[in-house]
């Protein structure tokens, strides 16, 4: 079964964005494995701290797990859906998990970065970290539906 893990910074605070994600984990679980870790956000004031902090937690967490490290930033390499669903599909058919990482508000340190296989963003505008959630599963659901030659991606 294709596997896919998730591991991000926080927990979700605002309702509708965790009812949209649980729409899509909902639509994803017959198509994936699907696992997803909420790491503790920093507690820190000053945002390089809270960020050094974050990402020490994220490349833990990294250490642990296995497949290809993709890393959500604002300063990634563009994707459009149909490029990501022919990126997913090759770790796919090499039998990789794909293990995405999305950082916390004021996203990660260079040391995440550098452990990172691939770094792709997911707009040209820069979201709320919870909102980049969201909009990751439907990006993924879509890139599946786009390899199942589903009517979805139209």
């Amino acid at each position: 079964m294709r596997r896919v893990t998730l591991l991000c910074v926080g927990r979700l605070s605002s309702p509708w964005i965790a009812d949209g994600c649980r729409q899509y984990v909902e639509r994803l679980k017959p198509l994936i494995s699907l696992d997803v870790h909420e790491l503790d956000a920093s507690r820190e004031k000053d945002a390089a701290r809270q960020s050094k902090e974050e990402s020490l937690h994220l490349l833990s967490a990294m250490a642990k797990h296995k497949g290809d490290t993709i890393l959500f930033d604002e300063l990634g390499t563009s994707m459009t859906s149909q490029e990501f669903a022919k990126f997913l599909e090759q770790l796919f058919d090499r039998g990789e998990t794909a293990e995405f990482v999305i950082g916390g508000a004021y996203g990660v340190d260079d040391t995440v970065k550098k452990a990172a296989k691939k770094t792709i963003r997911l707009s040209d505008m820069t979201f709320p970290h919870e909102l980049c959630r969201v909009v990751f599963f439907e990006q993924l659901y879509r890139a599946l539906q786009i390899m199942k030659g589903s009517g979805y991606h139209h």
